[in-house]
């Protein structure tokens, strides 16, 4: 008898009760591991108020600009914003944010029975990963004996996992195809399980694993040969997970990233240094000694511009002195600087100006702050700006004052802000009314930047 399967997330949301999703790997037949080590495997979460929210799906790193994912998890995002995360040690660490520059869903992809579920995205900044994934080329062996299938989202009970998680898998037998799927097309699809014995369990996809490697490794190179696609509608049965088989793409998968690459040369100059790092190391800093305000310690990212119509919110770069005596108006500054022309009355009536700040490591801005007191047009220097969210573990002391430059605005924080802390991070946005440029990016921060002591 044909049993009924569910395909992942996307065709929930296409509301076609006959299918759901794959989750991530299952509990008891899996094992944690740290998303450090296995630098290949990003998470795709959506944003809410410009920080992470919900993790949607995996995908995986073939090099340092292009990930490949499942189809159906870019259409689950289409309408709403979204960044990739890498590298996170655990659920509660930070991770590495990558920002999608282009994506393409693969012309074919039938969202009813999951054929061609794969899709690319090439990233704005490259990964600098240690480690990627090689592509399958059509060598059967490398779909024969264990495979390792990598990823994040809920167990079989519905449970978030607080870890990336590791399960063996093998060629599922015909009949257990045949028997719970009725479209499953063997020469782009591929289909595995795995029963562990000791356990009376089978090993799958789950809810939160769309998208995610299926990884052959062969000595030291590990090559990704199938993106989780769909599975059976409870994740611990004998119903195998079914992934699209990535040596069919090969062509598909280099036509499309070199198109991509040939986009992005034209349209984006990118830095030969990393735009922000993450993960403990910090951004490069230069000690300074100004005549007039003493020893500071500077910080500069330079940034993409040129996707904005309003140049005079369009950041160009960003720089935190920490000062080691305070100013007039704090301790540690953030300076934007624009490409466009800049004074005081740049912003206009209908214009505001949002700081935020991290000083735990954890996800989330711990203060943020708005300036919009622009009735006149103006920025007023020295005005201090408005508490909009705040946490806990940051001073009542804490403030932020606004000043303009010939560049761009420049915020001052109070040494109270970065108590006992040795590094932060920072993020600045722009609003006319119209437009609005937010810098490093969606869920992008500044750092960690030293902080003067």
């Amino acid at each position: 008898m044909i049993r009924r399967f569910w395909a992942v997330l996307v065709v929930i949301l296409l509301s076609f009760a006959w299918v759901t999703t794959s989750n991530a790997v299952v509990q008891r037949t899996s094992k944690p591991v740290s998303g450090a080590k296995y630098p290949w495997v990003v998470t795709i979460h959506s944003t809410f108020e410009g920080d992470r929210d919900q993790h949607i799906c995996t995908g995986a790193l073939i090099d340092d600009f292009t990930v490949i994912t499942a189809a159906h998890c870019l259409i689950a995002v289409a309408n709403d914003d979204w960044v990739l995360v890498q590298g996170r040690v655990n659920s509660a660490d930070r991770g590495r944010v990558l920002t999608a520059f282009d994506t393409k869903i693969h012309p074919d992809y039938d969202p009813i029975t999951s054929n061609n579920d794969i899709a690319v995205i090439y990233l704005y900044y490259p990964a600098y990963s240690s480690s990627h994934l090689k592509l399958a080329g059509s060598n059967n062996k490398l779909l024969q004996g264990k495979l390792w299938l990598y990823g994040w989202g809920t167990n079989e009970f519905g449970e978030v996992t607080d870890q990336l998680r590791q399960a063996p898998q093998q060629a599922a037998p015909k009949s257990a195809i045949t028997d719970y799927f009725k479209s499953f097309d063997s020469q782009t699809q591929v289909a595995m399980q795995w029963f562990d014995k000791a356990k009376s369990a089978y090993a799958g996809a789950c809810q939160g694993d769309s998208g995610g490697p299926l990884v052959k490794k062969i000595g030291k190179t590990n090559y990704l040969t199938g993106i989780v696609s769909y599975g059976g509608n409870q994740c611990s049965t004998a119903a195998p997970t079914v992934y699209t088989k990535v040596s069919q793409f090969r062509s598909w998968i280099n036509e499309t990233r070199l198109a991509s690459k040939t986009k992005h040369v034209s349209e984006i100059k990118i830095s030969a240094d990393p735009f922000y790092v993450t993960g403990g190391k910090s951004l490069p800093v230069t000690d300074l000694l100004d005549p007039v305000r003493g020893a500071s310690l500077q910080s500069t990212v330079r940034l993409v511009t040129g996707d904005l119509p309003n140049v005079e919110i369009d950041i160009s770069s960003l720089t935190v002195d920490s000062y080691l005596t305070p100013q007039q108006y704090g301790s540690v500054s953030l300076t934007a600087k624009n490409v466009g022309a800049w004074d005081a009355c740049s912003m206009g009536t209908s214009g505001f100006i949002e700081v935020r700040i991290d000083i735990d490591g954890k996800l989330g801005s711990d203060r943020i702050w708005q300036y919009g007191d622009l009735t006149s047009g103006c920025i007023t220097d020295g005005a201090q700006m408005i508490v909009v969210k705040t946490n806990s573990i940051i001073s009542d002391k804490c403030a932020a004052r606004i000043q303009t430059t010939s560049s761009g605005p420049q915020v001052w924080f109070s040494a109270d802000c970065f108590a006992g802390v040795k590094t932060a991070l920072f993020r600045m946005l722009l609003a006319d009314g119209k437009a609005a440029d937010v810098e490093p990016g969606s869920d992008n921060w500044m750092g960690p930047v030293v902080i003067s002591k």
